[in-house]
């Protein structure tokens, strides 16, 4: 600074005058407490009791939950979040298990010293957002990197969250479309039945000519137009799966005629009813078995989840040709199924998105916790139009599963107890229940081995999957364990860990050689390829151990 300079400075410092307007900072009203990567629904319940006095955000990023708020039943995808307030606790709803072990990540945070408790993001409800996903990602990778990160970025993404979190609140508030809900609730609930617009107005106490201009807005349709669709959708549905007359087909979808019925078919869809199970359409397969399932059949897919233990088989095989993308993509993005413009949709129910979807294509949904692998594929067979080499396939495994049983009884006799352990690090490992995959149907149902008795003791058996700590997996037991060690080097000091337990080399299938191990990758896929090599591999390890025996 020259000394000219420095004389304006100072003389400046010396004259009276008003200080520049000073603008009031808000204090800063929550701090980032603790994250931690969750592994499996018992994680999920022990953290909410563990950090019950703290607020909460946990987001999905595998598998499916059933929750309990004080604002009633939630359900949470792959891809969603929510967020609850200190002291209020999430339960998981007490039924069958998610339709995959259920993982996510959880931010808990708390209010700063000097902040009045203000909570500005709402009632606990399922919240669809990449954006938050993408956020909750690069905090975690922040803290879990803060050499590179430095001190600060962690907290600058934390808010940017919170922000995020707001604006869905403020959204959401100002949003009110509840009479709209229970609009459309009700047509879904009704259509196999006769209704009008003034009708359903009445119902929720507006005008016909609100409701159809708010109807519009909401749903990008006029009222007929969204009945209309919807029928079709289900018409297009019903004919995939089964073999409906166009009376039945009426019946079913609120028609009173057929001749109706087939008019709007025909202008909707392109084509009358009685054409549209011949005609060949592109499938978007949601699901990696479901991709799996397809291929088998030697049909390949438009769009297809593609997780990868399938990626070196569809080169092998050469039915690499499709879009494809993993699971949680699809969900978490439903653009990216509209923009292949598939004309059917196949994915597990149950699907928060079913609707979207519906908008988009018809859309089969199977309850995988409740049909067999078996009926499923056949169903896939039915709507690909393959349901008698679907029946062939199924036939080929049935087969090998009478050789097998034939090789045992020769063999082994009386079958005695089986177990699939997959080991996950430090947490433990997952044990699947019977008709969830994971080679558990196949030793089972297929080979007629028992499952653990503590399985069957404590009715765990039916809960899909189960977590076990480390040192429980030794109550969970049998004749015979196959068990896939946690192949990261990071986890192998659980496998060392487990390893020198006493209670673990007590075990007689360890003592007497009837341990097994296995590739996870081998076991994940319920479609006839995948489950007739898995039961290959099985019978040549347990064949193995008994011919040296």
């Amino acid at each position: 600074m020259s000394n000219l300079d420095l004389t304006i400075y100072k003389s400046s410092l010396n004259k009276p005058g008003r200080l520049p307007q000073i603008t009031t900072v808000p204090p800063a009203l929550f701090r980032l407490c603790h994250l931690v990567q969750l592994h499996d629904r018992e994680a999920f319940s022990r953290i909410d009791e563990l950090w019950s006095s703290k607020h909460v955000l946990y987001v999905i990023t595998s598998g499916q939950a059933r929750l309990i708020s004080s604002n009633g039943p939630l359900m949470v995808n792959t891809g969603s979040a929510v967020v609850r307030q200190a002291g209020t606790l999430l339960r998981h709803e007490n039924k069958r298990g998610s339709l995959s072990p259920v993982q996510g990540i959880a931010v808990a945070f708390d209010y700063t010293d000097n902040s009045q408790p203000i909570w500005p993001f709402g009632p606990s409800v399922p919240i669809t957002s990449r954006v938050i996903a993408e956020l909750v990602s690069d905090l975690l990778l922040a803290c879990s990197k803060i050499d590179e990160s430095g001190p600060f970025k962690p907290h600058m993404l934390f808010y940017q969250l919170l922000d995020t979190l707001r604006d869905h609140a403020v959204r959401l508030a100002h949003e009110d479309h509840s009479w709209l809900d229970i609009v459309i609730a009700r047509i879904h609930e009704r259509v196999t039945h006769s209704f009008t617009r003034e009708q359903l107005a009445r119902e929720v106490n507006v005008s016909p000519e609100h409701f159809s201009r708010e109807f519009k807005k909401y749903t990008g349709f006029t009222f007929v137009e969204y009945v209309t669709r919807l029928r079709i959708r289900i018409a297009q549905e019903h004919l995939l799966v089964g073999n409906p007359t166009l009376q039945e087909l009426a019946q079913l979808t609120g028609y009173r005629d057929t001749f109706y019925l087939s008019r709007k078919f025909k202008q909707t869809v392109g084509c009358a009813p009685t054409l549209y199970r011949k005609t060949q359409k592109k499938i978007a397969s949601l699901t990696y078995n479901y991709t799996a399932s397809l291929l088998a059949l030697g049909h390949i897919p438009h769009l297809g989840a593609v997780a990868e233990w399938m990626k070196s088989r569809l080169i092998e095989n050469g039915q690499d040709q499709f879009d494809q993308c993993y699971e949680h993509d699809l969900i978490n993005h439903p653009d990216l199924i509209a923009d292949a413009h598939p004309d059917v949709i196949l994915g597990y129910a149950p699907h928060s998105g079913m609707d979207e979807l519906r908008q988009i294509a018809p859309t089969i949904l199977m309850p995988f916790e409740e049909i067999d692998w078996q009926e499923q594929f056949i169903q896939l067979g039915r709507i690909t139009g393959l349901e008698a080499k679907a029946r062939a396939l199924l036939d080929r495994y049935d087969t090998l599963q009478q050789e097998a049983n034939h090789t045992l009884d020769q063999i082994m006799g009386e079958r005695g107890s089986a177990v699939c352990i997959f080991m996950i690090g430090e947490s433990g490992a997952y044990i699947y229940g019977h008709g969830w995959g994971r080679a558990s149907h196949i030793l089972y149902h297929s080979l007629g081995f028992a499952p653990p008795a503590r399985m069957e003791k404590d009715g765990q058996l039916l809960t899909g999957y189960i977590h076990v700590p480390l040192n429980e997996i030794h109550l969970y037991a049998a004749d015979h364990i196959f068990i896939d060690y946690a192949r990261e080097p990071s986890e192998q000091d659980a496998v060392d860990k487990l390893f020198a337990q006493e209670s673990w080399n007590n075990l007689s299938a360890v003592r007497e050689g009837r341990l097994y191990e296995i590739e996870a990758n081998m076991f994940y896929g319920f479609d006839p390829i995948s489950i007739m090599e898995q039961l290959q591999h099985i019978m040549h390890k347990l064949t193995s151990h008994m011919s040296m025996h």
